[in-house]
């Protein structure tokens, strides 16, 4: 695992940027799977800069999301709105291809079945993730078993407070539940980029990075992963002791 260590979230949103670049320059017909939320703020806004400037061939890339909230899609805190908003509609050139999950139909079994030929058709060459407070990956809350695939998850309190603190919205119109990718889904990525910054995530990171490996910290599993770019800002490796 590589670990980049940036003084502020700036410096880990440009790194992160970069290597999404890299990614999508030495590639022919790159997949990337992405997160979305805080951690990637900043990163998407460089990505638009970057393709709007002509730095970055988007139209070349297949672009994916790893989850999305139960609840119809014009609700602010869907991952469907937030691709929209934050890149989609900021870009003048699109993806050659989108996939984005649908957490407002009637049957998720039949739409865990469609996203599911699609990521078996599709090898992921960049896998982004964010981390919990909890060490969550996607919507893999703690004691989630490494080998799940793509299902519909509960979150756990810590993470709907989560949601909350970022889309400004009460307890009674948080989302509970996500449609996922399963841990084993994200480890078939060729690489996988993390970042975490602030002081929230700090016991998060030391566990991830310097603890066991355990389905009480599912981000952990990430230490048997060969290709892993770890970006932390200094308040979120600021329990590190080994790093």
């Amino acid at each position: 695992m590589k670990i980049i260590r940036t003084k502020t979230y700036d410096e880990m949103s440009q790194k992160a940027y970069e290597l999404v670049k890299d990614v999508i320059a030495s590639k022919e017909n790159p997949v990337i799977n992405t997160t979305t939320g805080a951690s990637y703020d900043g990163m998407f806004e460089k990505l638009v800069e970057g393709i709007n400037n002509d730095e970055v061939d988007i139209e070349k890339v297949f672009m994916m999301n790893l989850d999305e909230f139960i609840a119809p899609r014009e609700q602010s805190f869907t991952v469907y709105n937030y691709m929209h908003q934050k890149f989609y509609d900021q870009i003048k050139k699109q993806p050659k291809e989108i996939a984005l999950l649908d957490g407002s139909l009637a049957s998720f079994d039949e739409e865990i079945a469609r996203y599911n030929k699609i990521l078996q058709a599709n090898k992921r060459d960049l896998q982004i993730l964010g981390l919990g407070v909890n060490a969550h990956l996607g919507a893999n809350e703690p004691g989630t078993p490494f080998d799940a695939r793509l299902f519909l998850a509960d979150s756990d309190d810590s993470t709907i407070n989560s949601t909350m603190l970022y889309y400004k919205v009460s307890r009674e119109e948080a989302p509970e539940q996500m449609l996922t990718l399963g841990l084993a889904d994200m480890m078939e990525a060729e690489q996988i980029l993390v970042t975490a910054s602030g002081t929230r995530k700090a016991e998060a990171v030391k566990a991830t990075l310097e603890g066991p490996v355990t389905t009480d910290c599912p981000a952990s599993i990430l230490q048997n992963h060969p290709n892993v770019v770890f970006i932390i800002d200094e308040e979120a490796g600021s329990l590190l002791t080994k790093y």
